[in-house]
Formats: structure tokens, sequence, C-alpha cells
């Protein structure tokens, strides 16, 4: 059993002063990879007026061949961000994530859950999911701001329901720490009134992670994802993709990092990450192995959205920085720092697992 818990008392630039405890629980057992049991929980609170607090669970073998997976989770946010849809938004923004011109008041408690299996055998790469999740937002915008002004399908907020399914093609050498392979995804989830949603619409997500090992010591690692949202999408889903992974964004610590989370939103978003992983050592703390490790990366982010300029095909969105990285075994705590090469304006985020 390996257990990692976290107090945090940590400065992020999206969230501000945050204080709280994260914690991670891998229960290990013979033929069960990459763990028998993993528990993850967080409490979370910040000088922004964010709260963010959950509990997961992930059994990769826990009914025969199926991996259950489960999550509940709460989010409160004072100052979440809103700068309008589009890969040109809210050009006059200068920086001020405290202006009510560019936020809202959200909150947002949900759950989820998740049935993954191999339909052709363990070892077989092709893996299958189904699943279900629920989300109630309610959303509550300062007189002045952006979302006011253009009040955009979702404006009185309400439930999403989502029937989740999805495939992988997974030949990754480690699912937590890969050093060689890949793993392919697509994804789709649909929400409409049988799924318990106040809106309608279909979102396909298309996922490629790739990992080279160069030499002993370095691997190159490479993600491009394309999410796409079709129907009676409310604007609080536009910073969305889905997936085994889910992400948010363009902007933040899921996709492009050093630019403001969720500064660029719409409909369809793409985005690729680009990282040269080091391993650097091996460590003996609290009589346990762990292993050091640095990283760069490059990230890149675009969006489009029907009814807005969005510039023209070459105009994304980088972020570029580097990080440490402290792991043993499924547990692996992730400390980066990025720079946006647009605005100059630099950021920092802590977390638990690698990006991708």
């Amino acid at each position: 059993m390996d257990t990692i818990a976290l107090p945090m008392v940590s400065y992020n630039s999206d969230q501000g002063i945050g204080y709280g405890a994260v914690g991670a629980m891998y229960l290990y057992g013979a033929g069960k990879e990459p763990y028998a049991h993993a528990i993850g929980a967080q409490i979370f609170f910040s000088s922004r007026g964010m709260q963010s607090h959950y509990l997961r669970y992930d059994g990769p073998r826990l009914i025969g061949p199926l991996r259950v997976e489960g999550g509940l989770e709460y989010r409160r946010e004072l100052r979440s961000p809103f700068f309008g849809a589009g890969n040109l938004s809210a050009p006059d923004f200068r920086g001020d994530l405290d202006n009510e011109r560019y936020t809202y008041d959200k909150g947002s408690p949900g759950l989820w859950f998740r049935l993954r299996g191999r339909p052709f055998g363990a070892t077989h790469p092709l893996q299958t999911y189904v699943g279900y999740g629920w989300r109630h937002t309610s959303v509550e915008p300062y007189d002045e701001s952006m979302l006011t002004q253009q009040q955009p399908v979702g404006i009185e907020g309400g439930s999403t329901g989502q029937l989740l399914a999805g495939a992988l093609w997974d030949t990754r050498d480690d699912e937590v720490d890969p050093l060689e392979g890949g793993v392919e995804e697509v994804a789709l989830r649909v929400s409409g009134m049988a799924t318990g949603s106040k809106y309608q619409y279909v979102g396909l997500t298309l996922s490629e992670r790739r990992y080279v090992r160069l030499t002993s010591r370095l691997t190159i690692a490479q993600r491009l994802t394309l999410d796409m949202l079709f129907g009676d999408v409310p604007f609080f889903e536009w910073s969305n993709t889905g997936g085994v992974n889910v992400s948010e964004g363009i902007g933040g610590m899921s996709s492009v990092r050093g630019i403001e989370r969720n500064r660029f939103s719409g409909n369809i978003k793409a985005f690729s990450n680009t990282e040269l992983r080091f391993h650097a050592a091996q460590l003996r703390m609290f009589g346990k192995d762990m292993k050091l490790g640095a990283v760069m990366f490059l990230d890149l982010g675009r969006v489009w959205h029907p009814g807005v300029a969005d510039g023209k095909w070459h105009e994304w969105h980088p972020g570029i920085g580097g990080g440490v990285r402290l792991s043993r075994r499924a547990a692996v705590v992730r400390m980066d720092y990025a720079r946006s090469t647009e605005t100059g304006r630099q950021r920092c985020y802590i977390t638990f697992g690698h990006m991708f």
C-alpha cells in the first residue's frame, strides 16, 4: 500500500492562496495492475472564493475483468472565468481575474461513474467503457459582466446529465508513468431530457497520446486532443472535454499551462501538449524508494465557435515552462511553472498525476 497526504497551503495563479488537504491511497494486489484499488480525496478552499472537494474511487479489476470508476464532486467559485466564446474573445482583458466583467459566481455539485473493460482479454490493447455523469450548475452573473451582456445559452443554469461511451487502443508500457507506447481514444457524450439534462447536445472527443523513450533517462511525451460540441450547448460546457481523463480550457493546468484558466472556450477546441521528461534520480524518503524527475514542455491551444470571429488558422495560443515530478509506483506529484509567450503572464500548478 502507498499513501500520500499533503496539506495544501499554496499559491495558484488561477485560484489565489489555497489551503486544505489532498490525499491518495493505492492498494496493490497480485495480478492486478497498476493497482487493486485507488482512493483519492481533496478538501480545498482558496482566497479567491473557490471550493473544490471530491472523493474518487478506481478499481481496475473490481468485478471480474471490469474496471469500476466513480466520484462525488463539489465546486463553488465566486470568480469563475467567462471571457465569451471564440479564439479571439475579450481582447481588452489585461489579466485582472477579479474584474467582475470577466467573471460570475458558480456552484456545481456532481457525480459520475464508469465501467471499463477489455473485451478481448486482459492483455489486448482495446478497452471500451460506458458511464454516466450528472452535474447541477447554478449561475449568478454580475450586473456589468460579459455574461449578463451576452446572455448565452445556459445563463439560467440547470442540470446536465450525460451518457458516456468510448473506446481506447492502449499500448503503453505503464499506465501511470509511461515511457513507451501510446493510447488513442474516441469518446462520446450525449445529453438530453432522457439523461436528466436541461440541455440537449452531443460531444465527441478524439485524443492521441504517444511516448517515445530517447535514452534510459529521457522520454518525449505528446498529446493531441480535439473536442467538438453540437446542439443546445450551455456556455459552462464550452470549456470541458470528454474522455477518460477530462480536461478543461483552453487555458489552465489540464490544457494549456501559462494561460489563464478557460481563457478561450467554444464548441470546438484543439490543443497539443509536448513534454520532454527526464528521470533525474532515485531517492530514499521515509523508508520508500522514490523517483525524482523533471520536465520541459510546450502547450498550444485553439478554439472555433459558430457566429464569432476566430482569427486565422495558425493563431494558436502557446504556453511554455518546466516542472518537477516526484513519484512512487502509481503515485505521482506534479509541480509546474508556466509562462504565456503572448502576454508574458506566468502561473504555477501543484497536483497529482502526470498531465497525460
